[in-house]
């Protein structure tokens, strides 16, 4: 360990309280006990999908886009899960071999790092939808299943890179903590940390999510514009209408299905960065500063918001997928039936 490398202390999570203990208490535990449900009621919905979606099969490039986007919301809530048994008071410390910040550090780049994943697999989905209505022709050709497969595979190994990035000036290490009396894995940062700190924030925090979410809002208003203007003109030369009404429905029905899910990303989880621009500018919402309380009230909600995003999928699919919603019917049909 070199000298110059800094341990981190546990004390650095410790906030000055200037709210009403009272209020900021009974805000924060409701909130989080709110956030371990979803998280809990999420795991078990995001295991539904995959599954439901392994068994429509993968002849569709879209099914495989979704599985991965289940896959990577799973990832984030049992991320999360792992981050609030970290801090259960129930768990003595001197039961401990690895400090809470050290657990914290770890679930805690896992989980960003699966939500960025997430939004990322949207965007994908987004941006095919889109081709799917201003270039039906040619998107088959163009993003085919096997593409769908090559392009999840690389947001998930593409976005690693975010664990380079953060623990490239972090590790762990065994330390005497004297706060405990005892020796942990304890987290470090090395020298280069507070140099290299800011162009990690640049890249992970305010450029790649601003232009994720700016990819979401425009597919989701092209395609909303895409969808009315076809619908006019099928409306207009069609005499009979049966066939083009329905076929203009089941677009309609699936280009809403991805413009919901767009929407929810964006609006569930900009709060997050809107937050972290916050601490760039407000020095008193940093760890430690004098509204370090009020920003862990926020970022409590703003975790239920994240755990909701990753955890509210299946509703969307079970209220505008006809196929989706017959395939869970039937599957929940079959274990009543078994019991």
């Amino acid at each position: 360990m070199s000298a110059t490398n800094k341990y981190v202390s546990e004390n650095v999570m410790d906030m000055i309280v200037n709210l009403d203990p009272l209020l900021f208490n009974g805000i924060t535990v409701c909130v989080s006990v709110c956030t371990l449900c979803v998280c809990l009621i999420g795991v078990a919905a995001n295991v539904i999908n995959i599954q439901l979606f392994r068994r429509q099969g993968y002849q569709d490039g879209v099914n495989v886009t979704l599985t991965a986007l289940a896959v990577s919301d799973l990832g984030a809530l049992i991320m999360e899960l792992a981050y609030a048994v970290n801090f259960n008071p129930l768990i003595k410390e001197t039961d401990r071999k690895v400090s809470r910040l050290a657990i914290a550090v770890i679930s805690g780049y896992s989980h960003e790092y699966f939500i960025r994943v997430s939004s990322a697999i949207t965007t994908f989905a987004a941006f095919k939808r889109c081709l799917c209505v201003t270039r039906p022709l040619k998107v088959k050709a163009m993003i085919s299943t096997r593409m769908a497969v090559y392009v999840n595979a690389c947001v998930f190994l593409g976005y690693s890179l975010y664990f380079f990035l953060n623990f490239y000036t972090k590790y762990l290490d065994w330390a005497y903590v004297p706060e405990l009396n005892m020796t942990v894995v304890s987290v470090f940062l090395r020298s280069s940390y507070f140099s290299f700190f800011p162009v990690t924030l640049y890249f992970t925090d305010l450029l790649l999510p601003y232009a994720t979410f700016t990819i979401l809002i425009s597919c989701s208003v092209l395609l909303f514009h895409a969808l009315q203007s076809k619908s006019k003109w099928r409306q207009s030369i069609s005499i009979a209408g049966d066939k083009l009404s329905n076929l203009t429905y089941k677009e309609r029905k699936s280009a809403k299905l991805f413009m919901s899910v767009s929407i929810m990303c964006v609006s569930l989880l900009l709060p997050e960065y809107l937050l972290f621009d916050s601490m760039i500018f407000i020095k008193g919402l940093s760890l430690g500063g004098k509204y370090s309380d009020v920003r862990e009230v926020v970022s409590s909600c703003i975790d239920l918001l994240k755990t909701l995003n990753s955890s509210l999928t299946i509703v969307i699919y079970y209220k505008m997928s006809t196929k989706f919603r017959l395939e869970f019917n039937n599957i929940m049909g079959r274990r009543a039936q078994a019991h």
